[in-house]
């Protein structure tokens, strides 16, 4: 006999706690390889900036390219996935620098949220993710969809965890292009990261054919302090120009 699965908004609820349990790191460091283009990233969570730069064994700054996160080890960008909620007994109390796939479940979770959900949410049954046994849930957005960017999520069964989640969001690098993402999720360290992620990037225009990437976290650090001026335009060029020493040469010596 099929076991009756748990009401949906209690499989969402499980997995929102479950998110929590794991806390959120105020820096992460990290390497991606995109096709063998190596790149390390620095990324501070408070506000979701990232210092890219091509991976050089160096000691002095490399150039990099500062900005606001698109995709990162925390998914996508915070403050666009928040709703204003009016929490309930039911719904765990808001932590700082939440992810923006913790903010969407927090908004499913709860049960007022500017009058009416966030999302139509639906459980499409079981399904096997990367071997696990995942609840796939299916998110209709009932507000802005451009704000509130998720479709899909795959929950395990057993864990509570988000194995991997679908959106379909914008980059603003790219403006001209809908992009449809696919984040994969593992537990680095004492973390719940996005370690491996596909953009596949619908361009506009005729003839325009789409864009694939395919990205995957190869090494990862969570510094407890790093200087504020990584993740300052002006701060560091001057740095770079002066041939400062690299604050994060080294870091991924070793294993």
């Amino acid at each position: 006999m099929t076991a009756t699965p748990p009401p949906t908004q209690a499989i969402v609820q499980q997995a929102y706690d479950k998110l929590r349990s794991y806390g959120t790191p105020p820096y992460v460091v990290y390497l991606t390889d995109e096709n063998g283009d190596v790149h390390r990233i620095a990324f501070r969570a408070s506000d979701e900036m990232m210092n890219d730069s091509e991976y050089l064994h160096q000691a002095t700054l490399p150039f990099a390219n500062i900005y606001r996160a698109f995709v990162g080890p925390l998914s996508i960008t915070v403050h666009q996935a928040v709703a204003p909620v009016t929490p309930s007994a039911s719904a765990a109390p808001a932590t700082p620098a939440q992810t923006s796939l913790e903010s969407d479940l927090k908004t499913i979770a709860v049960v007022s949220v500017s009058a009416k959900p966030a999302y139509k949410v639906a459980n499409q049954g079981v399904e096997t993710v990367d071997g696990h046994s995942d609840y796939h849930l299916v998110l209709d957005p009932t507000l802005d969809p451009n704000r509130f960017a998720l479709r899909d999520l795959w929950i395990d069964t057993t864990t509570h965890d988000v194995r991997r989640a679908d959106y379909v969001t914008t980059d603003s690098n790219v403006p001209d292009a809908t992009v449809y993402l696919t984040v994969n999720f593992e537990q680095v360290g004492p973390y719940w990261i996005a370690a491996r992620w596909v953009a596949i990037y619908h361009m506009l225009g005729p003839g325009v054919p789409p864009v694939y990437r395919e990205l995957k976290i190869e090494k990862m650090r969570f510094p407890n302090e790093l200087p504020d001026w990584l993740w300052d335009e002006r701060q560091y060029e001057a740095h770079r120009r002066d041939r400062r020493l690299d604050p994060l040469a080294g870091l991924f010596d070793g294993p």
